[in-house]
């Protein structure tokens, strides 16, 4: 299964010299580890998958935490940007919906009058 895959995975985080390579490299690791990371803390079904992921995450923000709050609020903002973009997009198909009713509405008006 592939729980197991993220869980082995999540494991090398518990060895010294990948955490001492992860630290030495933080500002370039972290912004593109967080927002998968966060993604699963908050998503994943497996709750084995989700404490260790809470642990790296707690990490990181020990790490750095400055940089830490950072990639929190920058995820948080495009997250919030993602779903009004998914808001526009649903209502304009609606609206493309409504006009091809309206028109088929017509056609039939016009059709059967004609």
């Amino acid at each position: 299964p592939q729980f197991q895959v993220a869980e082995r995975a999540l494991y090398f985080w518990n060895n010294e010299y990948v955490m001492s390579l992860i630290e030495e490299h933080s500002r370039a690791i972290m912004p593109i580890m967080f927002p998968a990371l966060y993604l699963i803390s908050k998503e994943h079904w497996n709750q084995t998958i989700i404490a260790l992921v809470y642990n790296v995450l707690k990490t990181f923000m020990e790490m750095n935490n400055q940089l830490f709050d950072d990639l929190t609020l920058s995820f948080k903002a495009e997250r919030q940007k993602e779903k009004r973009k998914e808001a526009q997009r649903e209502e304009a198909w609606k609206k493309v919906q409504r006009r091809a009713i309206e028109a088929s509405t017509l056609i039939s008006n016009c059709t059967s009058n004609g």
